[in-house]
């Protein structure tokens, strides 16, 4: 039997019947690696245990071991297995293990391992494992707030699910659940997606997708449902409870909400800081509705957690939550402070994702009429580029960004000669300058005479060096998402993005920790600083196994 097609094709029972059978005869490696991942598939507890107890050096078992240990809420032995897998053998299976272990330590540091296991998966040709990495890429990217990078995975991954003649049920309800949480957050789902329901996972969407559209007394009773199914671990079931709150004052029924809130926050004591957020959330909701003064104590301190982490939809809902109990109080201007805070994670929202992550409009509607007096007009050019005019999202092209950072740099204004010189090089026209900033001024206000931004703009790129030259490397980490307008050739782009890189580099250099130069080292294609989180790590980490990777398919190539 071809175990590996077995898989892809979605036919547990038989590849574990079959595996089960051929390892009462030989001790085989490959036998007992493939049982165990078809045993964790269905659930079967008591071969899994049986399985668990086998002393199998092959790494793949081991990644599944560490996934089994993941399952029940023994973290650090999960990513301590993880990482002997990984340093016996990298493989797809290795590296997608490392990346489920690490995802609650650093979000970044995952999305790092899950390319490195897509990076494998093609390279031998395993186009199911490709998917497989894809659904989890989309997970993390909701995770991250970024809900178009999101849909681009999950329908890269439902597109080569198709191509290939995969049958997986779990591949399938990963990559729907990325594509539909991304739908919600960052635009609008227009219907249910058909899910396999059987899999605890895809049962807590469908409530989430339910809730999304409407039908708040279906989603409590499918959270409901599936709190009665769990296996009883407390980090498995707070998620499940902080949804149930949330259905509940969907519906009304703060007093019930309030009761599950105060179970919810009893059962995460000692967990570990991911899962105990989720028991917080659930008690903080229904207090900044009964209780403003409570929720105005611990709100704050989770909600920076939750930006630090990053984990966008809770940070999200939590800010929402304590703009609203500050508000109740008579508090404006924290309730601002608090909205301003979280910006980064409130502009990707659609309103029907604010409305999913938060309530009924009509509770929420002086907390939506924060959002409004922001700067009027602010540009997010790094990394991603988005620009925002009040609450509306423009769409404008890669020269008119150029533009608007040549503006954003030289707030006393630019003569047309000027712009094209910045934007253009030694080629640029004047007159070709003046059409571009006509066609720009259709879309927002620009002043003339000479050429400048609107009072009040903002601008991501400018703020990060501000903080560089204070020094406060840590807060201009949090605003860094990559470097200034990826691509672009324009010359006074050039000169910035290479002036900020150098700043944030020699930062890191003179402050930061081993753990703020890794996370860089991870987003930025810069051979030098590989070297410097090497050289911070401490010779045992298996973190640096993925920065030598790097560092060999560079001097390779």
């Amino acid at each position: 039997m071809d175990l590996e097609a077995t898989w892809a094709a979605g036919r547990p029972q038989e590849g574990l019947a079959w595996c089960m059978e051929r390892l009462g005869q030989s001790s085989d490696g490959l036998y007992a690696r493939y049982a165990l991942e078809f045993a964790l598939e269905l659930g079967e507890n008591a071969v899994i245990s049986r399985l668990s107890e086998l002393e199998n050096p092959d790494p793949d078992f081991l990644a599944l071991r560490s996934y089994l240990l993941w399952q029940r809420g023994r973290l650090p032995e999960a990513l301590e297995t993880a990482q002997q897998a990984y340093s016996k053998q990298p493989s797809f299976l290795t590296a997608f293990a490392l990346g489920a272990a690490v995802a609650l330590r650093s979000a970044r540091e995952a999305e790092g391992w899950l390319m490195e296991a897509m990076r494998l998966a093609e390279g031998a040709w395993q186009s199911p494992r490709a998917v497989q990495a894809a659904a989890h890429l989309a997970s993390l990217q909701v995770a991250l707030g970024a809900y178009g990078r999101a849909e681009t995975w999950a329908g890269w991954g439902l597109r080569l699910f198709e191509r290939s003649g995969m049958k997986h049920p779990g591949v399938w309800n990963s990559l729907v659940m990325g594509l539909a949480h991304a739908q919600i957050l960052g635009g609008r789902l227009e219907a249910l997606p058909t899910l396999d329901l059987t899999q605890p996972e895809a049962a807590l969407a469908q409530g989430d997708l339910l809730l999304a559209l409407g039908q708040a007394e279906e989603a409590l009773a499918t959270y409901a449902a599936l709190d009665q199914t769990l296996y009883p671990i407390r980090e498995l079931r707070l998620p499940v409870l902080a949804r149930r709150v949330r259905a509940l004052l969907e519906l009304g029924l703060i007093d019930q909400a309030q009761s599950l809130g105060r179970e919810a926050l009893t059962l995460s004591e000692g967990v570990l800081e991911a899962f105990r957020g989720w028991g917080e959330l659930a008690y903080c909701l229904p207090a900044s509705l009964a209780r403003p003064s409570e929720a105005v104590e611990r709100l704050p301190g989770l909600l920076r957690r939750l930006l630090r982490r990053p984990s966008a939809p809770r940070a999200a809902m939590a800010a929402f939550y304590l703009a609203r109990a500050y508000l109740a109080l008579g508090m404006e201007g924290k309730a601002r402070a608090t909205i301003a805070e979280a910006a980064p994670v409130l502009e990707g929202l659609s309103p029907a994702g604010r409305a999913f992550l938060a309530g009924p409009p009509a509770m929420f509607e002086a907390v939506w009429a924060l959002m409004q007096p922001t700067p009027p007009l602010r540009l997010h050019l790094l990394g991603r580029p988005s620009i925002w005019l009040g609450s509306q999202r423009l769409q404008l092209g890669p020269r008119q960004q150029e533009i608007l950072a040549a503006l954003a740099l030289h707030p006393e204004g630019l003569g047309a000669e000027q712009l094209a010189l910045l934007v253009w090089g030694e080629a640029g026209r004047p007159e070709v300058a003046r059409a571009e900033v006509r066609r720009l001024r259709q879309k927002l206000p620009l002043q003339g005479n000479p050429y400048r931004l609107p009072p009040g703009a903002w601008a991501d790129f400018l703020e990060v060096r501000r903080r560089l030259l204070q020094p406060d490397l840590e807060g201009a980490l949090a605003l860094y998402a990559g470097p200034l307008l990826p691509g672009s050739e324009a010359p006074g782009v050039l000169e910035l993005r290479q002036e900020l890189w150098d700043l944030l580099k020699a930062a890191l250099h003179d402050q930061g920790s081993p753990e703020q130069i890794f996370e860089m080292a991870l987003q930025e294609d810069d051979p030098e600083l590989w070297q410097a989180a090497l050289d911070r790590l401490s010779k045992n980490d298996t973190r640096r196994a993925l920065l030598e990777a790097r560092l060999r398919r560079f001097l390779a190539g």
